[in-house]
């Protein structure tokens, strides 16, 4: 084989690589309004991430797995999920236990998690049980009510002024 047509080759294989990655991106049914995230999520808040970590130990955050497992292909406590501890600045909607939220996400955008920076401060819309896991056999619901679960569907976001006060006039 030639020089060239090694090129070639090596080319063809990143393209498609490329192209794979994408078909396995995090897609969303569209963003929901602010009323419906509202009302759909278990709490609301603003805050400021103070840490990030990576885990698989799903017991040292609170979680409980429900359902049957005994049919599933893979082995879920395998992925990862990130852990996100914010100080909270405001509570929009839920109560308030406690002055730091746990956030629990999928690991990376693929996955549809959520990309928290540390020093960063967010409009945070979560759940008690992740809606994300891939089976319908299983579910994970936080046993606490300082740990939650927020996904890229939801409205999390940085956090502005505009969205504290559209929730602001939702939550009255």
């Amino acid at each position: 084989m030639t020089v060239q047509q090694h090129r070639n080759i090596l080319l063809t294989i990143i393209l498609t690589l490329f192209g794979t990655i994408n078909s396995f991106a995090c897609s969303c049914e569209g963003e929901g309004t602010v009323s419906g995230s509202v009302k759909y999520s278990d709490v609301v808040f603003s805050g400021q991430v103070i840490s990030r970590t990576l885990t698989t130990n799903y017991d040292s955050v609170g979680i409980v797995v429900t359902g049957d497992s005994s049919k599933m292909y893979f082995e879920w406590r395998a992925y990862p999920t990130a852990v996100v501890r914010i100080k909270v600045d405001k509570m929009y909607k839920g109560q308030l236990v406690s002055d730091t939220i746990t956030i629990l996400t999928p690991p990376n955008g693929a996955a549809c998690g959520y990309y928290f920076q540390v020093g960063q401060k967010y409009l945070v819309y979560a759940t008690i049980f992740d809606e994300l896991l891939m089976t319908d056999k299983l579910k994970r619901r936080t046993i606490d009510n300082k740990t939650f679960w927020t996904h890229q569907c939801t409205r999390t976001q940085n956090w502005n002024a505009t969205e504290e006060i559209d929730i602001i006039r939702e939550t009255k």
